[in-house]
Parts: C-alpha cells; sequence; structure tokens
C-alpha cells in the first residue's frame, strides 16, 4: 500500500495545502456577498420592467447562465485586457485575482438574480399592499419588507451558489493564480505523489463544503417563513 498511496506524505502535506485555504474563503464570500446583492438589483430591475435595462440584464444573466464558467474566466482574463490595450489602457499588471473576483461575482450575481426573483414573486401580495398602505414608497417597500422576506425563501438556494462557487475555485490555477489545487499540482510534480495531494484537497474542500451547509442549515433554522402570510419571523421568537 505503501507503494502506491503513502499515507504518511498525505498527513504531512495537509497542513501546507490548508494553508492557501484562505484564498478560497476569500473569492467565495466577497463574491457571494456582492453577487447576491448585485443580483437582487439585477432581478429588481427585471421585475418592474425598468425599459432598456431589463432587456440587457436579461441578455446578461442568459449569457453567464449558459456559458461555462471556465470560458467565462478566459474571456475577462485575456480578453478584457486585449480590448482595453487597443482602447488605450494597459492593464497588464493588474493581479490576475481582481479578473477572479469579478467572474465569480457576476456568475453568483447571474444565478443570484434568478433565484432572488422568484423568491420576490413569492413573498405575499398583502405584504406588499401593506407596505404600499403605510406610505412606503417602493424603495422603502423593497428593503424593508419585500427583499427580507425574498431573501429568507432564498435560502436554500443561494447556498447551494455559493457551494457551486467553493467548487468553482478549482479551476483559478488556470489563471496563475497558486491556491490549494494549483499548490497541491506543484507539490505533485516535485514528490511524483500527486493522489495522495489530491485527497488532501478533496477533503479541504469536502470540509468547506459541509461548514457552508451547516451555516446555510443555521441560517434556515433562525428565519421562518408563514404559510398563510409569508411573514418573516426569528426562530428566537
Amino acid at each position: 500500500m505503501g507503494t502506491y498511496f503513502d499515507v504518511a506524505y498525505m498527513l504531512r502535506s495537509f497542513p501546507t495545502l490548508i494553508s492557501y485555504v484562505h484564498i478560497t474563503v476569500f473569492i467565495t464570500l466577497l463574491s457571494a456577498v456582492v453577487g447576491v446583492l448585485l443580483g437582487s438589483v439585477i432581478a429588481v430591475i427585471r421585475i418592474n420592467n425598468v425599459r432598456g435595462f431589463k432587456e440587457l440584464l436579461t441578455v446578461f444573466v442568459s449569457f453567464m447562465r449558459g456559458t461555462p464558467f471556465l470560458v467565462q474566466l478566459f474571456l475577462v482574463y485575456f480578453g478584457v485586457p486585449e480590448i482595453l490595450s487597443h482602447m488605450g489602457f494597459h492593464v497588464r499588471n493588474v493581479p490576475a485575482l481582481l479578473f477572479v473576483l469579478v467572474v465569480f461575482t457576476l456568475h453568483v450575481a447571474a444565478y443570484g438574480s434568478e433565484i432572488m426573483r422568484s423568491s420576490i414573486k413569492a413573498v405575499s401580495a398583502g405584504e406588499k399592499e401593506a407596505a404600499a398602505s403605510l406610505g412606503m414608497t417602493t424603495f422603502q417597500s423593497y428593503t424593508r419588507v419585500i427583499l427580507p422576506q425574498a431573501f429568507a425563501l432564498a435560502i436554500p438556494p443561494l447556498i447551494n451558489t455559493v457551494i457551486g462557487v467553493v467548487k468553482g475555485t478549482a479551476l483559478i490555477f488556470n489563471v496563475g493564480i497558486v491556491d490549494i489545487m494549483r499548490q497541491a499540482d506543484l507539490m505533485g510534480g516535485n514528490s511524483q505523489r500527486s493522489l495522495e495531494l489530491f485527497v488532501d484537497v478533496a477533503i479541504i474542500y469536502g470540509i468547506l463544503i459541509f461548514l457552508i451547509t451547516m451555516i446555510g442549515r443555521a441560517m434556515e433554522a433562525h428565519y421562518v417563513i408563514t404559510d398563510q402570510s409569508g411573514k418573516l419571523q426569528s426562530s428566537e421568537e
């Protein structure tokens, strides 16, 4: 067994690989938070049929949902600098991480917008009418009544989207970022023990996804939507 799979090497390598987990966590957290916020704005614009923006955003969402993530990453990382260079802007010195964050954020925004759009429509009409009867503006009704309830309804699919982001970070080594996957690849080239290293990588990603799943379940337990009125309630009440 030791000839084909060195458990001792796998255990020794684990601390080194997990030291790169902060890159995955940083990309996931930032793109998830900004992406969900941007997706909510896109959802509201499309629901309210804002002329001009609705059609443009519909194309954007369809493109992001209909093309492979790696293609999107390459288009932004290689294509945007090329286009900007022809316009007189040189961005070759921009860190690759910035391009990755942009792609992940737009990816989450596209998927998140569809999730939030469905959740907003699922909010009880009575809640919307009550907000209007209290004299709230459209902005106030969305920020104080509609979006909080829609977010509570959207927690399960949004968590699935975040899990998808975590898995997607395994592709960022293609643009030169040294993360868990890239470090495992480098170490495997030196040691010729790639199997042990990628088992470590699988364990690390499994732990991350398990933690995100637990956080999602805790959030679901904290917020409860009643069937009758659609009112958002805290589980602590």
